[in-house]
């Protein structure tokens, strides 16, 4: 299987081109002892960083790259009170936990926001909510059951049909829509950064272009390699998700890395930027594969579309963006794409996040499954709980054993098929139930 690491490309330009310059770092310069070493400067290791320092604990991360390469800085940008799975299969997997977990998952947003307000980050964010669209008719008895469910626990949820449903997305294609107030989108590479810079100011240590390539319990300390360069920690925190090295046994082989891609355009005229997602939420369907839209602050038309899930870096591909934002926004006549990307996405065989303790004092988190800036902020936090108490008293997600895939080898075969079965049915239910527009 390709190794992510292996890509060269930085994150999009459009990400770079707006957020706040990086705090400063350095490659680690010398052998040292610190109490938390973090493999991994993306949202869920900077997380685990900023909130470790705030306590008092001694924290240093160690990134292969540079801030939020990875996953971080490529990432759609919503921020979504809820996981892949909804709060029904919550409740199934995590039975009397079910729906501690299901409340901690709407309050995600919040907690990110409140980073954000705290530490007085410029990420370019807009809080006016995200707006899911139904696709199909079970589609849309989903998101009817999910709004209800919310709105009996209070939540600023509603449903949206006809005209409202219209005038709100820009477009008559999608006949109804659940509108969730407790969402918003970012600039993702941008929070990065903002977490970077409040985890060194807590006093955190960030040192990129640091890659470490081994990982050895000796006594009671954990040893890692980075380079000529040893460290010795007490705590070991394992934050690369879809792009880790095996730092450790069958940790690699307990997520499945695909590929998501992302579009932007050039900036839209006013006229255009006017009608379409006026109020600002950023747009998804109840389709299987990726389908995110939104509008940037700079006016510029951000879309999410299939693409190669495997493999190396291919150069961007605009057939199926350009087919799908024509359908939904055909007013717009031919846009001109400016920038297309990928990165990877760690995905779980039941959809679910991950947090393992893999040995005395050695954690890991992995497997947001698209569902990064919140679920991962979640998850930094509740690495940083487990080093301070070392229990999972205080989590949100439960500390689940490791379970490699044994069929891991030949999951990009699997996940391939899968995937053109996914593509049909969504094809299948745009032309049976989606209305075109004019």
């Amino acid at each position: 299987m390709y190794h992510p690491l292996s890509d060269p490309s930085a994150p999009p330009r459009v990400y770079r081109d707006t957020a706040p310059p990086p705090p400063p770092t350095t490659p680690l310069h010398r052998s040292t002892n610190v109490d938390v070493a973090i493999v991994g400067a993306g949202f869920t290791g900077l997380s685990t960083a900023l909130h470790l320092a705030e306590a008092g604990i001694s924290a240093m991360v160690l990134e292969a790259k540079q801030i939020a390469w990875g996953a971080s800085g490529r990432a759609f940008g919503q921020v979504v009170p809820y996981l892949k799975r909804g709060h029904a299969a919550i409740l199934q997997q995590y039975g009397r936990d079910g729906q501690r977990i299901v409340d901690a998952v709407g309050r995600g947003p919040s907690l990110a926001f409140e980073l954000i307000d705290k530490h007085r980050m410029n990420v370019w964010t807009q809080r006016s909510g995200l707006l899911f669209a139904a696709h199909s008719p079970s589609g849309r008895r989903d998101l009817e059951e999910r709004t209800a469910y919310w709105q009996q626990r209070g939540a600023p949820v509603e449903m949206l049909y006809g005209y409202r449903c219209a005038d709100l997305i820009g477009s008559s294609l999608y006949i109804a829509a659940s509108l969730d107030r407790r969402g918003g989108n970012l600039n993702p590479l941008a929070y990065a950064r903002g977490l970077a810079h409040a985890a060194i100011a807590a006093g955190a240590t960030i040192h990129t272009d640091t890659q470490v390539t081994a990982i050895r319990r000796n006594g009671a300390l954990w040893w890692i390699e980075a380079g000529p360069y040893d460290l010795v920690a007490n705590t070991v925190v394992i934050a690369t998700n879809a792009y880790g090295h095996d730092l450790f046994p069958g940790l690699r082989k307990s997520v499945i890395p695909v590929r998501g891609h992302g579009f932007v355009t050039e900036p839209l005229s006013d006229n255009q930027r006017r009608s379409i997602l006026p109020e600002r939420q950023s747009l998804t369907d109840t389709r299987h594969l990726f389908s995110g839209v939104r509008i940037l602050p700079d006016g510029r038309l951000h879309a999410s579309a299939h693409g190669p899930l495997f493999g190396r870096e291919h150069a961007a591909d605009w057939r199926h963006v350009d087919a799908r934002v024509g359908r939904l926004y055909p007013h717009l006549g031919p846009v001109r794409w400016s920038e297309g990307w990928s990165g990877w996405v760690a995905m779980t065989i039941d959809q679910f996040p991950r947090l393992h303790e893999l040995a005395p004092g050695l954690f890991a988190a992995l497997g947001c499954n698209g569902r990064g800036i919140a679920a991962a902020t979640m998850l930094g936090r509740d690495l940083a709980a487990l080093v301070r108490d070392g229990t999972d008293a205080e989590t949100v997600f439960p500390v689940v054993p490791l379970r490699p895939l044994r069929w891991h080898r030949v999951a990009p075969l699997l996940v391939h098929g899968l995937a053109q079965m996914y593509r049909l049915h969504d094809l299948i239910d745009e032309v049976r139930f989606l209305r075109p527009t004019a």
